[in-house]
């Protein structure tokens, strides 16, 4: 037995590139068994390649081409272990040959498979650069093929004598899942005690491609992104999410925090970054997402780690040749109005002739003048008037995003480099955002040591909208926008009609109103890897961060803002500087001790500082729009000038974290967390935090003996992790310079905030268990948490007596609870080779409550009842609960509200102090339901939110429908204030009558049930190799087509977007790698 290959018999066809590239190759693809081992070292060398070449051109050359040979055939030789074995030479030929072709699902070729025939270990092949092979000499009878691929999933078929066959090799999965990326260590998830979940780019992908956080609220049921009711859609607002319910006091109190009181921790490639960071990321640069929830796997980022920790791993270079891969992502947006009920143009007028609006009050006021107007307007609608406003300042764009990655490398030294672009433009005229990015990353390994470097920049400058879309949606319907000559008038209505000024929208659009903002983020991260004494790891990283961003406002002198001020027009200015630097050492110890112990050992220290300088100014006074120079203007009004403020924080860690686990069976997590921070007080500065959690997997007990269960494991944690997301000097005495002021020793102070040297961190004591399931070879699994969370104290700031100076004081008090469950069912309906059919249900409730508030922010209670917000803050109250007094409808009498007190009793009097909770907004239950489908190279996804238990406060109903004055009939309101209404002694109504125009206080009368299910996305993709690929030199490509938020079902009607409209979108994603 032995091995023949075919070698160059002319040495000139080595001066030929082509030839000579494919010569090395064609060594050792054709294998005939003929020859003695010994043999095809000496062949190979001999007659293979002309030495003779390179020894009169390059004697190094000669002798680096000589040790390639050598080290190309004996690892081929020693990757297939038939090749070792001597033949036997009575052994009896065969003549039966199999030929095919080994792909991938996608259709593209796999080189390098191995083919071998079962139980006979000597009779083999491989299969070329086009995924081509023949296998000879198989033993007569009916044999078993085994064809095999690294990642791939092997696989066997049957021959019985067939001359050819097709084999598709499936991508071994759950690769991404079966691991716990924490930013600082990994682990292997079946050893790991914490609540984490990881999700890989083609998940994110298959949901969306706009921003990680639209694919990731779909993907995690514990992650809830909070809906902006006010501003939609808007492309240059951050969303609002929390993990796991509420950990920090909100509402009035939020502007205490550096970032939303609830908002996660950010971890990009193990360095801290913001949500603006997140938001800017391209998800072709994402190579996974992991979601850490409770204590057990936050705790090692102890005191920052209360609401989440959100890791985000981009995607490294990988040696091999060089590789470019191109992602372009086309989305058409469209605004969505459906929850928008105004009147038309015949319900408004008829709605103010009801309402008493052309009829006269008194001897002052012509009745022959209203009826006059009343019909002047009749005629209009009548001919057809009827704008529809909402229309006006909105488009339908097409966004577009572009990514462009090239990597490659060797063992010693990869490198990456990416550059990308996208534009989100929103559906407002003149609110655009455009964002650069670019990143490199380098790293050089020799022997024990890593180096790394990782260097990003991102460029984003946005534009807002001249005017708000409230604007538009208040005009009403019967005014014309133009002038019959095409102008557009200034007012809607003459002042002496109104008795105020009521200005067209398309005037105010027209006029120069910016708001642009230009920003700019640097990162760059160094790090030192060092392995040793097999199970040792020591890592050393130092990472800086510059982003600075400039905001220029312009109003012109001729915007009605400055209709009775003597210096007219304005231009602002604001720059922000942020510049911080971070570093982290940590040495690691991982090892398996007699194959069933596995012990993991953690340890580091982390230091952190960062500055934020701001400054600002605005002045007046320009005679034109020509020039928008601040150096146009008048100047600073009387008593203005420039704001600075330079803020300077620091915070240090010190952690240890430790991972036992006995045969995958008994598992035991440990982290211990000592911080420092310069936010709390001087008495407080440091704290420590642990967290524990331990793991039972029954499934490896040696009694368990269920065929149909694959997996069934216990998990319970516990610690208390806190929360640093406060402003920089919350408990520092601040002064503010009074420069009008003067003495002796220069510029006056004023204290602006009273220091509290005993504030303490905000910690949150967390509980979690948690089971998962796996049934029917994994076909069917469930994964369920309960988590019950305590902070206590809170820290928040009291109200305190004007005689001060000051009006709070930050310090440490009451509590909060928080507790819910969430989970996942995933079930494989169908499992084939080419085909999948997977159905997906998640569901999350989470419920929180305070305690031990006692009376101390009555204050803050008696604001919000006087400013109609109905949040409260009483002991086992919820932030998510609705206040009012409860309401029992229109009295059918007298058409007055009938209230109903505390004691149960009826009245027509409203008394705040009879408020009690009627409602949350709070889901009882929310979740994703979806499936998706794979067929060869096609796939599909569809996924549906649903929202069930939760009640809301019509603020339409309460703003637009009955809560109107006689002023507010300038402008348009909902059409349901034209229906339902009291008119006389008897009727059984739902508001009062249309002409009472008392005001009408908050009542459960408006707080109505809310369930909803929408069509959060759709996808279909396909990928390709066909014959466009290959003419492109391409290896591969993909295409899908999605659909995002198509369509939302409510119970209630309630407006959304009312600052801000919401969007529908429609988007391709095209992938190509060469």
């Amino acid at each position: 037995m032995g091995v023949s290959l075919k070698y160059i018999t002319k040495p000139t066809d080595l001066n030929r590139p082509q030839k000579r590239n494919k010569t090395f190759f064609l060594c050792i693809l054709h294998h005939t068994y003929e020859y003695q081992l010994v043999g095809i070292l000496k062949r190979t060398i001999k007659n293979c390649i002309s030495f003779q070449y390179f020894r009169r051109r390059n004697t190094t050359k000669y002798i680096k081409m000589r040790y390639f040979i050598q080290f190309l055939f004996f690892t081929l030789l020693f990757s297939f272990p038939s090749y070792a074995q001597v033949s036997n030479k009575n052994a009896k030929p065969y003549e039966r040959t199999l030929t095919g072709v080994i792909k991938e699902i996608s259709g593209e070729a796999i080189p390098g498979a191995s083919i071998l025939v079962k139980g006979h270990p000597t009779i083999g092949t491989v299969s070329d650069a086009y995924g081509n092979f023949v296998l000879k000499n198989i033993p007569s009878g009916k044999q078993v093929v085994i064809v095999s691929f690294v990642g791939m999933e092997s696989k066997e078929i049957s021959y019985t004598g067939q001359k050819s066959v097709t084999v598709t090799l499936q991508e071994k999965v759950n690769q991404v899942q079966d691991v716990v990326v924490t930013g600082i260590y990994v682990r292997k998830k079946n050893s790991f005690t914490g609540s984490a979940s990881t999700y890989s780019k083609e998940d994110l992908k298959q949901i969306g491609t706009k921003n990680l956080v639209q694919s990731l609220k779909t993907l995690e049921p514990s992650l809830n992104v909070v809906e902006n009711t006010s501003f939609g859609s808007d492309p240059n607002r951050m969303p609002d999410m929390e993990i796991r319910g509420k950990t920090s006091i909100v509402g009035s109190l939020e502007s205490d925090y550096d970032n939303t009181a609830n908002q996660p921790l950010f971890i990009m490639d193990g360095v801290e970054v913001t949500i603006e960071d997140i938001m800017k990321l391209p998800m072709d640069r994402i190579a996974s997402v992991t979601v850490l929830k409770d204590a057990a796997s936050t705790a090692i980022y102890g005191s920052k780690s209360a609401n989440g920790v959100i890791v985000v791993e981009t995607v490294r270079p990988e040696p091999g040749k060089l590789r470019i891969s191109y992602s372009g992502n086309f989305a058409l947006q469209m605004p969505d109005l459906t929850d928008y009920n105004l009147m038309n143009s015949s319900e408004k007028l008829e709605y103010e002739r009801l309402a008493g609006r052309y009829t006269a009050k008194d001897a002052y006021t012509s009745q022959d003048a209203l009826d006059a107007l009343y019909y002047s307007r009749l005629k209009e609608v009548k001919r057809g008037v009827d704008t529809y406003w909402l229309s006006e300042p909105l488009r339908a764009v097409l966004n577009h995003s572009h990514n462009l990655y090239i990597d490659g490398g060797d063992e010693s030294m990869v490198y990456g480099v990416g550059v990308s672009y996208s534009n989100d433009n929103g559906v407002m005229k003149g609110s655009d955002r455009e964002t650069m990015s670019g990143n490199i990353k380098l790293s050089y390994r020799t022997k024990s040591l890593i180096f790394s470097n990782d260097f990003n920049i991102d460029v984003t400058n946005s534009d807002h909208e001249p005017v708000d879309f409230s604007t538009f949606a208040q005009a009403n319907p019967y005014y014309r926008k133009y002038n019959d000559d095409g102008s557009i008038p200034s007012l809607l209505e003459s002042t002496e009609v109104a008795g105020n000024t009521i200005y067209n929208p398309l005037y105010l659009y027209n006029i120069i109103n910016k708001n642009y903002t230009k920003e700019m983020t640097l990162r760059n991260n160094f790090s030192l890897i060092w392995r040793f004494w097999n199970a040792f790891q020591l890592r050393g990283r130092v990472g800086v961060s510059k982003a600075i961003s400039k905001n220029e406002t312009f109003k012109s002198p001729t915007h009605p803002d400055f209709l009775s001020a003597t210096q007219k027009g304005s231009y602002g200015s604001e720059n922000d500087d942020n510049f911080s630097y971070n570093g982290e050492t940590t040495l690691t110890f991982g090892k398996v001790f007699k194959n069933s112990h596995t012990v993991n050992f953690v340890a580091g220290w982390y230091f952190n500082q960062k500055t934020v300088s701001k400054n600002a100014y605005t002045v007046y006074g320009f005679t034109s729009d020509l020039h928008q120079n601040p150096q146009f203007s008048a100047g600073f009004t009387e008593g203005d000038k420039p704001t600075y403020s330079n803020t300077l924080s620091r915070s240090t860690s010190f952690y240890m974290n430790g991972n036992y686990s006995y045969k995958n069976r008994y598992m035991l997590d440990a982290n211990l967390r000592y911080d420092g921070s310069s936010v709390f007080g001087a008495q407080k500065v440091f704290t420590g935090t642990w967290a524990v959690g331990v793991g039972w997997n029954i499934s490896q007990e040696p009694w368990f003996h269920l065929p149909w269960a694959d997996l069934l494991k216990l998990r319970f944690s516990i610690g208390n992790p806190g929360n640093q997301n406060f402003d920089a000097y919350l408990s520092s005495g601040t002064y503010t310079y009074n420069s009008s002021y003067t003495n002796h020793f220069g510029t006056s102070a004023v204290l602006s905030k009273f220091a509290n040297k005993n504030l303490a961190w905000q910690k949150t004591i967390d509980k979690n268990v948690g089971i998962d399931f796996e049934f029917f070879k994994s076909r069917l699994r469930i994964s369920a948490d309960y988590y019950h969370k305590v902070t206590d104290p809170l820290l928040v700031s009291v109200s305190m007596p004007p005689s001060l100076g000051f009006t709070s004081l930050y310090t440490n008090f009451g509590g909060q609870v928080s507790q819910g469950f969430s989970g996942t069912v995933m079930y494989n309906a169908i499992k084939r080779q080419d085909m999948r059919l997977n159905f997906n249900f998640s569901f999350n409730h989470s419920e929180t409550k305070y305690r031990n508030i006692g009376d101390k922010l009555q204050a803050l209670n008696d604001a919000n009842s006087t400013n109609n917000s109905y949040r409260r803050y009483y002991d086992g109250g919820s932030p998510d609960d609705i206040w009012t007094v409860r309401s029992a409808g229109i009295d059918p009498a007298t058409g007055q509200e009938i209230f109903i007190k505390k004691d149960g009793s009826y009245t027509f009097q409203y008394d705040k102090n009879d408020e009690v909770v009627v409602g949350s907004t709070a889901d009882k239950l929310q979740g994703v339901i979806g499936a998706s489908f794979y067929y060869k190279r096609f796939s599909a996804s569809v996924n549906l939110r649903y929202r069930v238990g939760a009640q809301v406060f019509a603020s339409a109903l309460y703003n637009k429908v009955e809560n109107l004055s006689e002023d507010r009939m300038y402008y348009n309101v909902d059409r349901r204030a034209l229906y339902d209404r009291w008119k006389q002694p008897g009727d059984i109504a739902r508001f009062k009558a249309i002409d009472n125009f008392e005001s009408t206080p908050m009542s459960s009368r408006f707080v109505m049930d809310e369930n909803i299910l929408s069509g959060e996305s759709f996808s279909l993709g396909y990928e390709t190799s066909g014959k466009w690929i290959k003419a492109i030199k391409a290896e591969g490509a993909s295409i899908r087509l999605y659909m995002n938020d198509i369509f939302r079902l409510a119970s209630f009607k309630e407006e959304r977007g009312t600052e801000y409209p919401f969007s529908r979108s429609m988007s391709l994603s095209l992938d190509i790698r060469f």
